[in-house]
């Protein structure tokens, strides 16, 4: 019976090895079939103020492409500048960014993208910029969001996942191509942000919303001993990893002296991360270029590639929040001057050594931080409380007793 049940066992194993390598060989023998190459832009249409646009790669990978930009007065340029690129794909998906800048000329204007594979595929590619009303500097979505007239400077949100959310908006920034950084950024804050597992990767890369040509190469920190010292820090973006990683780009970083940006700007940081509410903290952070020098402090650095970098006189931090913390309010519907608190937080740069203490001498008004640098915090806020609501300056309100 053994003899029997274990040869019957045998029959079937052979029967199976068998329908296996039939199966394997009954196709029509050939490899598997590649990945089909393809291009496409991120978007067709962009908003006048939007200054780069994404082209979309995908291919086997070694696979050649070339890609070729024509719009009328040559408007549109790749990082280098140039309006052709040809490279190899070194993994199977890629991103290439189109550069421009904003478009107030009236009326919209087209641009043409033509991306050949060396398989054979082309794809023609075509997108459209809408005409720019410089009469507004910014789009005020988010309560956080300061105004300015500057049309030189280059506005970028950011965004990313978040828990079961896509598409969330982690920062949004004000970059100076003049001074390869950012003058303002501008996010909120909140335990859901605060709270996670994302770890700090330091991969210091260049932000690939904005032409590289602007940005400082921080491959390698700034020379002499400036830290590349971040505005929105990695310590509040804990929740995602994509979030935290996006706080490394370059268009985020400043030269900041070390002592002064691991010692005294570090712990303002976290004294910030510790005022977070039910309610969202809304925090603008922000480089003064134009204030008296310390005469600890240079007035310029340079980057990786040598590119010279100016160094902040100043930093500043601009808070709003509810006084309570818990109304479940939007900042536009509170017309009660009593239930906002803001402050600002302005800090000379300098050599400031281990010294951690935030004293009442950093604080100012909100409409005194308007006034040195001609940004409007907080637009969002009733107009009839504006005035009072930014007029305040109660360090003790925000745990400063010194």
């Amino acid at each position: 019976m053994t003899t029997v049940f274990s040869t019957l066992i045998r029959s079937v194993f052979a029967f199976c090895l068998t329908l296996a390598a039939w199966s394997c060989g009954s196709d029509s023998g050939s490899e598997p079939k590649g990945i089909e190459s393809s291009a496409y832009l991120q978007t067709t249409t962009v908003k006048g103020e939007s200054t780069s646009c994404a082209v979309v790669l995908r291919a086997q990978q070694g696979t050649r492409y070339d890609i070729t930009l024509s719009s009328e007065g040559g408007w549109c340029r790749l990082s280098d500048g140039s309006t052709t690129l040809s490279a190899t794909m070194e993994t199977t998906d890629k991103v290439v960014y189109v550069y421009f800048d904003k478009n107030p000329n009236g009326a919209p204007r087209s641009a043409d993208v033509e991306v050949r594979f060396s398989d054979g595929v082309r794809a023609a590619l075509h997108f459209t910029q809408q005409s720019y009303d410089t009469s507004i500097a910014f789009s005020r979505e988010w309560a956080e969001l300061p105004t300015c007239d500057d049309d030189s400077y280059v506005y970028v949100s950011h965004y990313a996942d978040l828990g079961i959310k896509s598409n969330v908006r982690n920062y949004t920034m004000c970059f100076d191509p003049k001074h390869r950084a950012s003058l303002w950024v501008a996010y909120p804050l909140h335990s859901s942000y605060t709270s996670g597992n994302a770890t700090r990767s330091d991969n210091f890369g260049y932000d690939p919303s904005v032409s590289t040509s602007y940005q400082a190469d921080l491959s390698r920190s700034y020379r002499g001993r400036y830290d590349r010292g971040h505005q929105i820090p990695a310590a509040d973006r804990k929740c995602e990893q994509a979030m935290m990683d996006q706080t490394f780009y370059a268009t985020n970083m400043t030269p900041q002296q070390s002592d002064f940006n691991q010692h005294l700007w570090g712990y303002l940081e976290g004294r910030v991360r510790g005022m977070v509410c039910a309610d969202t903290l809304y925090v603008v952070t922000g480089a003064w270029f134009d204030g008296e020098r310390d005469s600890s402090i240079a007035a310029s650095t340079t980057d990786a590639s040598g590119n010279t970098c100016p160094i902040p006189t100043d930093y500043f931090k601009v808070l709003l929040r509810t006084v309570k913390g818990n109304t479940k309010k939007r900042v536009q519907d509170i017309t009660d001057a009593s239930e906002l608190k803001a402050i600002c937080f302005w800090l000379q740069h300098r050599n400031s050594g281990s010294d951690i203490s935030v004293t009442k001498e950093y604080c100012i008004s909100v409409s005194e931080a308007e006034r040195i640098t001609g940004f409007e915090f907080f637009p969002m806020i009733d107009e009839a409380i504006a005035d009072e609501v930014k007029s305040q300056c109660n360090p003790s309100a925000w745990g400063i007793t010194q």
